[in-house]
């Protein structure tokens, strides 16, 4: 096992185990060159390592922090276009039920990507398709306050809401990072869903950034199984193998 690799499991042990909390910075390439007796080039490695895996980012003026306690995925990364992860909102009306504003804890900045002591604003939204009485879902949306005057416009838009965002605010979505885990719904999600409590369910998670790491939205959904399905397509390219003699 390599030095990168070694650095990049002890430091993600670190930051599971709360040892670094979500938003703290962690401790700086020299620092970590000489704790750990490694190269500069074995430290960038074994940061790029958790920064792909959406641990970790990089903060003008703070250094390198906490982004979440956990990876983003265990299994897979990476993903397809933004247009592809959104496509879903832009087939579905969206209904109001409530709106709220939050001071993110360690829980919820760890879940949503936002810094711990962060405002936002919460909004609860039931998902509908066209011409279907049931709600395909509930989501929980959380936009910075600069961004409130998005929340009036939901209802009737035929875009999403990070669209929204982006279109009244000259922001631009650089990086969505998505979660999707199987879940169950309890007593008060049944209730709201029109569902039964113990039905399973997809728990679906979107943090969207921009190009200098900030988070602008996030939003987090709860499906039950027999309303919603992800799917993706991946196309294989054949390897082709250069002639030899060619550079």
């Amino acid at each position: 096992m390599t030095k990168a690799v070694n650095l990049a499991r002890h430091l993600t042990e670190q930051i599971e185990s709360g040892h670094y909390a979500v938003g703290a910075a962690i401790p700086t390439e020299a620092e970590l060159q000489q704790r750990f007796d490694v190269s500069r080039h074995t430290v960038r490695e074994a940061l790029r390592e958790l920064k792909s895996r959406g641990l970790i980012l990089a903060r003008a003026g703070v250094g390198t922090v906490v982004r979440a306690r956990a990876p983003a995925t265990s299994f897979m990364q990476g993903m397809g276009t933004l247009e592809e992860v959104i496509q879903f909102g832009e087939a579905t009306r969206m209904k109001l039920l409530a709106r709220e504003t939050v001071v993110a804890d360690e829980a919820l900045a760890g879940q949503v990507g936002a810094r711990p002591g962060q405002e936002l604003l919460r909004i609860s939204l039931l998902r509908h398709r066209p011409r279907e009485a049931l709600p395909a879902g509930w989501v929980l949306i959380y936009l910075r306050p600069e961004h409130a005057d998005v929340v009036g416009l939901i209802e009737g838009a035929r875009e999403p809401v990070v669209r929204l965002v982006e279109r009244r605010h000259g922001v631009r979505i650089a990086e969505v990072v998505q979660q999707i885990v199987a879940s169950s719904l309890d007593a008060a999600q049944a209730r709201v869903l029109r569902s039964r409590a113990g039905k399973p369910a997809l728990h679906v998670t979107r943090r969207y950034f921009d190009a200098q790491d900030r988070l602008l939205m996030a939003t987090v959904g709860l499906y039950p199984s027999e309303r919603f399905s992800h799917n993706t397509c991946f196309r294989i390219q054949e390897h082709r193998e250069r002639p030899k003699g060619t550079a």
